[in-house]
Formats: structure tokens, C-alpha cells, sequence
């Protein structure tokens, strides 16, 4: 019985802590099932806030536009006319857009095998890869980077500029890229990216980190170059080879662990691997002494050009200056200059080298050394080869160009353009019209002192046109300009040279005394015409400019202006009568005016030398059949030259154009058809006449150029034959005529001058100074020693003027290269005398 009830009572314990455990169970389970219907009541909560936030962040992002897909900030480049790059003019980026067909495809796949190796089977996001990241952001709390980006959403970002770390930003970005894989195509979105993802020290794309780590175009990079470019994204400050041999090192390690995923990925062969492996990458140092600016110092020719193109897109496409220089700064252009690299780096040189500037050997000071400036010329296309705006090293972008800004007094040099250019043109005179250089008096404020005056304070009389260019004779030119050219028309010619001179007019004009002074660019161009058969071009620096795409948005050479200044016969005698002035006038000396080339060889020049008042500027333009050339020499503050100064600008003249001329051969001005040679008299400009040949200072007679029709038909009358008595002087000294009393021992019979237009001088103090004036006939002035009888009377023929016709001529003079300043009234103000 007992073990019967012991028996009923465990199993009546056992169903208790049965009982029990089945509560405990069931309270369990109620409990989980509690928790789980609250969590999924929770996470339905969360994932339809969460849901209804993404709706809502979808909606508030902005698709993608196109304008926001093209680029912008691209980097803009200038080249010299054989298409060599001078310079790159960056903004605030430096990016080159580079075209798909330019991108090799090993560029390609090492972008994609780094960064987005499913890039060609996703619809702008990878979802494995979103997941990770956003499981990792959570777990994280927000503080790890998503890490799940494609290609496609890094190219949003760098669209868009948005790099906030927060789940609405990558919603957002994650809608915006499946928007542009629906709106373009894989290698569009590819190509985009490369253009412009980040390469370091504001390089941007790939072909600008082509150049700046390899100075190869994108399309030569080697497979190794790609991995290596591919790898610097990640990290530019810290995968840039070019900041550090650390650096360098880093690039190397990213590099390998890029060509291995394109190995592992099946986009390069084990050999290329192995290759690319094995390359030694050559990072690019720039060389100093390139032509590519190594600086941030742009030439003088690449500031000006940069002023010619914002200027014409200011004209061509009513734009502000601030938008046209947006359009150079950031618009990806092709600016393809003028400048001959070579002609260049020879003016480079020589204005750089203190041995041309004797001057400056002890002063520092750059505002008080002498300064000089040069610019040279194509001719025959108006194209500017070379300038140098100052004396020395360039420091600084858009400081004055002295060569296209400067504005001084041109001196002589001017003569040729403003007076007898003109007056050859309209035939008015002559290589051979003689002149009477002799005192005269155009200053009314001072009547009785002669104006102008020549440099060496002496007349040389009667002269041709020819020697008063070769001699630069201030008064020959200042009677052209009032007797025979005249204001007006000296002003309209100017004008068609483009040199504006309306407000001007003055004789003072004519001898280089400007109100408003030129620089070597418009001294250079007015000359053009002489070598171009007479027709001015204007100076252009650039021939095109083409946008990113290639077009051309701004032609100069159709655009250029063309004038016809002067006829082909003009153009020669003017320059015939120049090429005097380099053998054997003001730029004879030392043979400064003379060019040679390497062999030695002789090839002609021609110019105009040119002095202001008080020797305080020098000039010389001068050409060959080549090229023209315009040098300046001064100072800053204007003051007088020392006399080892006086051929400073001849000399560099010199210098430059030897240099450029060395390897062209010998070639002479071209002789257009109408030109006819004469043998005249060089003191009337008239036919020889007898007498002509036994004039007291030699031979007269010379062979001069006239364009045909202007040709002389009188015979010389200023030669005659007279007898006269040696022992009787007049107050100048000279023998007067001889009388029937005269002794035959006294008389002697010989050559004379008799001026056409007799010369009454004001002052006699001056007399001595005319050069001819002892070999002038003393006209009705008869011997007053002989005459005991007081009968006085001239034998019969005691002159002869050896020619049947009579004829007055005109008149004429020379002199030395002195040009003089505007006469001005008391107010400082220019006055016509």
C-alpha cells in the first residue's frame, strides 16, 4: 500500500512541475510573440517612415540637366603658328575635355576594375554593394563611409558637388545616376566621369593628368600610365607621383593592386600584366628652358594676344570683357598664334642680356635703367613674329608692353610715312626734286629764330629728296610737308596706315613731334607697305581661335584689315631711297643697318632711323625683303642719352635681325613694272646739263629711279660757267664776276651753282653754315677792284649756263636725323606755325 501511494504521489509531483513548466513555456512563447508582433509592428513603422522619407527625398532631387552634364572650367591652350603649344590658361581648374575616341580602352577598364567592376551590368547602382554599405552605416551609426558607390553615382556627386554623408544624400544620388543610365549610354556616362574626376593640385581629367604626370596626350598613355592615373583618385594628396618620391612610391603600390584586379577580372592577359608590372614609370619634370610656359609668368606675346581675343569676342559677340575672359579662362579654347617660336627665343635672349644694356651694369633699380622694346613683322601676311615689351627677365602678367603700349615721340623715323610717302604717291615730287636746305622760319612765336633746325646745326643747300632721307634733313622735310604735301593729306595717308593723326597737323608733325607718341607695333605696320607692294595689313597675333568642340568661333585672317596706302612704284622708290640711308646715311655707321647671314652674304635692307628732341628716345624701323623690325630705346622717366647711347636701338635692330636672317638666303626687293631710270643732276634734279660734271665738289650727275611719267625733261640750269676775279670778295668771301678791267691774271673762269629761287638771308651770321653757299654764283655782283676808271660793266659771256632752256626747278636741302618737338603756345599747347 505504501509504495502504491509513494508511487501516486511522485507522479502527482511530476504532473505539478509539468503543469508549471507549461506555463512558463506558454508565457514564453506569449512573451516572443509579443516582442516579435512589436518589432514587426515597429519595423513596418520604421520601414514605412523609412519608405515614405526615401519617397520623399526622390521627390525633392533634381534630375541631372544637360547643362549641368557639359563641362565647364576646361583648360584653354595657345600655340605659335607652327602649332607647337606655347602656354595653358587654366581658371580656377585645369581640365582638358578629351573625346571618346582618344581614351584607350586599358584607361577604361582600370577605372572600372577600382572602381565599379559590375559597371556594365548595373542600372546605376549595384545593389550588393548599397546594401553593405548602408548594413555598415547602421551598424556604424552614421560614421562609416557608404563605400558602395558606382561610377555612375561618383559622377552625380561630382556633378553636383554634394559630398554630405547622410542617407537623404544618398538616396537622392542613387535616384539621379538610375536617371542617367535611362538618359545615356555606358560609355557617355564613362567618358564624362574621366573628364572630371580629380587628379590633384587642381588638375582635373584625365587627359590634364596625362599630361601633367607623363606630358603625353591620353591616347599614348601605356597600359602601366593608365593603372597609374587610375590609381591617384582615390587619394590625390596622397597617390600623386609628382608631389613626392613618397608619393611616387604609393602610386606604384595602387597601380599593382589596380593591374592586378584588371588580371583577376580578365581585361588584361598575364603578359600584359607582367609588362606593366615590369615598366619603370617616368614621372614628367618640366624643363625650364621648354617653350611651354613653365611659369605662371606669361611673354609678352601671349599677354597681348590674350588682349586681341578678348577684344574681338567683345566685338564679334557683344560680350562684356569679364564674360569674354570666362570664355578664355574656362572655355576650353585653341588659340593659335602668329609668333615664330625661333624669332622669339632670339629677342628673348637678346633683351635679357645686360651686354645690350651697357646702361644698366650698376643699376638695380628697374625704374630708373634704360628700357628698349622691339616687335617684327611678316610683311607679307601683317603677322606678328616676335616681340619684347622691356629691358630683362618678365616678372609679372600684363605689365606694359612697351612694344604695342608705350606711347613716344617716333623722331625722323616718322618722315617717311607722314611726308614723303604721301608726296611720292601723289607725285608731287620726286627721288630727284631738289630742295633748298637753308635757313627757315615756321615757329611764329619766334619769328626770327629758325624752325626747324638740323642735328648738326648746318644746310647742306641744294639736295635731292633722295639725300634728304639718306641725311634726315628736318628742313627738306618740313618744306615737303608745307610747300608741297600739306596737312590734310598727310593726315588722310597716315590714316590708311592706321595712325590717327586728326587732331594733329602741324609741321612739327612732320618731323615725328607728336602730341600722341607710337610704340614698335604701329611703326612696324605703317612700314609694312613699303615691302608689301603698298598695301598695309594689319598686325594680327593670332590667325583662330575654335572652342572645345573644335569650331572655329573667331578667324582673324578674314577679319583682318587690308588698305591700299600706296602704289607698287611708290612702295619701291620710297624704299630704294631707305636703303640709302643703311649704306650711307644716319644708319651707315659701323654697318649697323647691314644684315647678313650665316655665310657672310649680304641681304638687303632698308629703314629710318629716328631721334626726338634732347636725344631722349632712339629709334630705327627698319626691313628686309623678310621682315620689318621696329626698336625703340629710353627711359621711363624721359631724359637725355649719353653719346655711347645714341645707337642703342640700331644696335639691337641689329643684333635681332642678323640672328633671324642667318639661315635665309640672299633675296632683293622686288622692282615692280612703271619704274625707268634717268641720269639727272643731283643739285637741280633736272637732264645733266654741260657743266653738270665739273661741279666744284665733284661729279653731279647720278642715275636715279622714277616711276614712269615723273621722269625729268628740262636740262640742268643751276650749273653755269662764269669768269670771275679771284683777288675781289664779296662779305662772304666768295670771287665776284669779273669786269673788261680786271686783269687776265685775276680772272678764272669756272663752275657755279645759281639757286632757282634766290636765298635772302634774314641773319648772315647763319651763311656760313649753308655747305653750298661758297659755291654759289654771286648773281649781279661784278668786281669793284678793278674799276679806275670808275666804268663798270660785265664783259660780254661772262656766264653761261650751258643749257638752251631755262627753268626754275623747285628747291631743296639735307641734313642730320634731329627731329624737333611741337612748337606749343603759352598754354603748352601745339599751334600751326
Amino acid at each position: 500500500m505504501k509504495s502504491k501511494e509513494n508511487t501516486a504521489a511522485g507522479r502527482s509531483e511530476q504532473n505539478k512541475k509539468k503543469k508549471k513548466k507549461s506555463t512558463y513555456s506558454l508565457f514564453a512563447l506569449a512573451v516572443i510573440k509579443t516582442v516579435v508582433i512589436i518589432f514587426i509592428s515597429i519595423g513596418c513603422t520604421f520601414a514605412g517612415i523609412l519608405g515614405g522619407a526615401c519617397l520623399g527625398y526622390i521627390k525633392s532631387a533634381d534630375a541631372i540637366t544637360p547643362d549641368q552634364l557639359e563641362l565647364t572650367k576646361l583648360t584653354s591652350f595657345i600655340y605659335d603658328k607652327d602649332g607647337a603649344e606655347l602656354t595653358q590658361i587654366k581658371g580656377s581648374e585645369n581640365r582638358v575635355l578629351v573625346v571618346h575616341s582618344e581614351i584607350p580602352d586599358n584607361l577604361r577598364n582600370a577605372f572600372i576594375a577600382i572602381e565599379d567592376k559590375n559597371f556594365y551590368n548595373h542600372g546605376g547602382v549595384d545593389s550588393k554593394r548599397f546594401i553593405k554599405a548602408a548594413i555598415s552605416y547602421i551598424i556604424h551609426f552614421g560614421d562609416a563611409s557608404f563605400g558602395g558607390s558606382t561610377i555612375t553615382q561618383q559622377l552625380v556627386k561630382n556633378i553636383t558637388g554634394n559630398q554630405d554623408s547622410t542617407i537623404k544624400r544618398k538616396v537622392q544620388e542613387a535616384w539621379q545616376a538610375m536617371q542617367l543610365e535611362r538618359n545615356l549610354s555606358k560609355d557617355q556616362i564613362l567618358d564624362n566621369y574621366m573628364n572630371r574626376i580629380t587628379t590633384g593640385s587642381g588638375c582635373y581629367g584625365v587627359q590634364a593628368a596625362a599630361r601633367k604626370f607623363f606630358n603625353k596626350d591620353v591616347k599614348d598613355l601605356s597600359l602601366a600610365e593608365c593603372a597609374s592615373i587610375a590609381g591617384v583618385t582615390k587619394s590625390p594628396g596622397y597617390y600623386d607621383p609628382t608631389l613626392s618620391e613618397g608619393n611616387k612610391k604609393n602610386n606604384k603600390e595602387r597601380q599593382e593592386t589596380i593591374l592586378q584586379a584588371m588580371l583577376d577580372q580578365g581585361k588584361i592577359t598575364q603578359n600584359e600584366y607582367n609588362e606593366a608590372i615590369g615598366e619603370e614609370l617616368k614621372i614628367y619634370k618640366k624643363d625650364t628652358d621648354e617653350n611651354v610656359s613653365s611659369s605662371n609668368v606669361q611673354s609678352y606675346f601671349v599677354d597681348y594676344v590674350l588682349t586681341q581675343v578678348q577684344k574681338d569676342l567683345m566685338e564679334k559677340y557683344n560680350i562684356s570683357g569679364d564674360a569674354a575672359n570666362i570664355k578664355i579662362y574656362n572655355g576650353g579654347l585653341k588659340i593659335y598664334t602668329t609668333q615664330d617660336t625661333k624669332i622669339q627665343k632670339v629677342m628673348n635672349e637678346e633683351f635679357t642680356n645686360i651686354e645690350n644694356f651697357p646702361a644698366n651694369a650698376k643699376i638695380s633699380n628697374p625704374d630708373m635703367q634704360a628700357q628698349g622694346a622691339m616687335l617684327i613683322l611678316d610683311p607679307y601676311t601683317g603677322q606678328i613674329r616676335g616681340m619684347y615689351g622691356a629691358y630683362g627677365a618678365k616678372k609679372g602678367n600684363f605689365t606694359l608692353n612697351r612694344a604695342t603700349s608705350m606711347k613716344r615721340q617716333p623722331g625722323s623715323s616718322f618722315k617717311p610715312i607722314a611726308v614723303y610717302g604721301p608726296a611720292i604717291d601723289l607725285g608731287l615730287i620726286t627721288p630727284a626734286t631738289v630742295v633748298d636746305d637753308v635757313p627757315i622760319y615756321l615757329d611764329p612765336q619766334h619769328p626770327t629764330t629758325p624752325y626747324p633746325k638740323n642735328s648738326e646745326s648746318t644746310f647742306k643747300g641744294l639736295s635731292t629728296i633722295r639725300t634728304g632721307i639718306k641725311s634726315s634733313i628736318n628742313v627738306v622735310a618740313a618744306k615737303v610737308f608745307m610747300d608741297y604735301l600739306g596737312a590734310d593729306k598727310s593726315i588722310e595717308y597716315l590714316k590708311k596706315a592706321n595712325i590717327d593723326r586728326s587732331k594733329e597737323g602741324y609741321v612739327s608733325m612732320a618731323l615725328g613731334g607728336l602730341n600722341e607718341g607710337v610704340n614698335p607695333l604701329l611703326m612696324s605696320a605703317a612700314y609694312v607697305p613699303f615691302v608689301n607692294d603698298g598695301v598695309y595689313l594689319e598686325p594680327i597675333s593670332y590667325t583662330k581661335v575654335t572652342d572645345e568642340s573644335g569650331n572655329v568661333i573667331l578667324d582673324k585672317t578674314q577679319a583682318q584689315q587690308k588698305n591700299i596706302v600706296y602704289k607698287e612704284t611708290t612702295a619701291f622708290l620710297m624704299t630704294s631711297m631707305m636703303r640709302d640711308v643703311v649704306t650711307a646715311g644716319t644708319a651707315a655707321s659701323n654697318g649697323l643697318g647691314t644684315v647678313k647671314n650665316s655665310a657672310g652674304k649680304v641681304i638687303p635692307t632698308a629703314g629710318k632711323t629716328g631721334t626726338t628732341n634732347d636725344n631722349y628716345d632712339k629709334w630705327f624701323v627698319g626691313f628686309s625683303p623678310y621682315y620689318v623690325g621696329a626698336s625703340w630705346y629710353g627711359y621711363n622717366n624721359p631724359k637725355s642719352l649719353k653719346s655711347s647711347e645714341y645707337y642703342q636701338a640700331l644696335k639691337m635692330w641689329n643684333k635681332v635681325m642678323n640672328r633671324i636672317h642667318s639661315d635665309l638666303e640672299v633675296k632683293d626687293f622686288k622692282q615692280p613694272d612703271g619704274i625707268v631710270k634717268k641720269s639727272i643732276c643731283i643739285y637741280s634734279g633736272k637732264l645733266p646739263g654741260k657743266y653738270c660734271s665739273q661741279d666744284p665738289r665733284g661729279n653731279a650727275i647720278r642715275t636715279e629711279y622714277f616711276a614712269k611719267g615723273t621722269e625729268p625733261t628740262d636740262t640742268c640750269d643751276v650749273h653755269v660757267l662764269a669768269k670771275v676775279d679771284t683777288t675781289s670778295k664779296d662779305i662772304y668771301g666768295r670771287p665776284l664776276l669779273a669786269t673788261q678791267y680786271c686783269p687776265e691774271s685775276a680772272v678764272q673762269e669756272k663752275v657755279f651753282i645759281q639757286r632757282p629761287v634766290p636765298y635772302l638771308p634774314k641773319d648772315t651770321s647763319l651763311v656760313s653754315k649753308i655747305l653750298d653757299w661758297m659755291y654759289e654764283l654771286p648773281q649781279g655782283e661784278y668786281c669793284t677792284k678793278h674799276n679806275a676808271s670808275n666804268v663798270v660793266g660785265p664783259p660780254a659771256g661772262s656766264v653761261s649756263t650751258g643749257s638752251s632752256e631755262a627753268s626754275h626747278g623747285n628747291q631743296g636741302g639735307t641734313g642730320i636725323d634731329s627731329p624737333l618737338p611741337p612748337l606749343q603756345d603759352d598754354n603748352g599747347s601745339d599751334v600751326i606755325p
